[in-house]
């Protein structure tokens, strides 16, 4: 007779990265300060974690390059990218070399964190809260302000790529 009691095994790196990739997010870059300069790094782990207070949470691998600052400054900044800003996304991937800041107009009110010109909202926060997540560490922002520069549809990532949306 067959077991009837299924024994799970826990699944690879490879086999987690694949699940979490069948589920589509938007792309956001989250930027912080390296001292003076402006430093920025993609991400797909943010989220709206409560409207009163006005929090955000985002997932940080510890090797980000914008950890670091993120930790030192309790703050950062979110910058939602939308449609057709594929190469914005590209231009803050992790890479030894992706700044991202190169050419890039930006700007920031005094004690704020880099917002870049052109990304459709931008969420200045000052850092609540942080939690260890394994390889990663969850950090909880407070929203202290919002600007909406356009009304552009979200930039969404899926399976490794950028899928078009479509809204009903």
């Amino acid at each position: 007779m067959a077991d009837p009691v299924m024994h799970p095994v826990a699944p690879t790196q490879e086999e987690w990265r694949a699940a979490m990739g069948s589920f589509p997010s938007g792309v956001v870059v989250v930027t912080s300060w390296e001292g003076d300069r402006p430093i920025g790094a993609t991400y797909s782990s943010f989220c709206s974690a409560s409207l009163d207070p006005p929090l955000v949470s985002i997932c940080s691998g510890r090797n980000s390059r914008v950890f670091g600052p993120i930790a030192e400054r309790k703050a950062f900044g979110v910058n939602i990218l939308g449609r057709g800003q594929q190469a914005l996304a590209f231009a803050f991937a992790n890479g030894p070399n992706a700044s991202g800041f190169a050419d890039l107009p930006h700007r920031a009110l005094e004690e704020a964190s880099p917002q870049i010109i052109g990304a459709p909202v931008f969420i200045d926060c000052t850092l609540e809260h942080s939690y260890d997540a394994g390889d990663h560490v969850i950090f909880i922002g407070r929203g202290v302000r919002v600007d909406f520069a356009s009304d552009v549809p979200p930039l969404l990532y899926h399976k490794g790529g950028f899928p078009d949306f479509a809204p009903l």
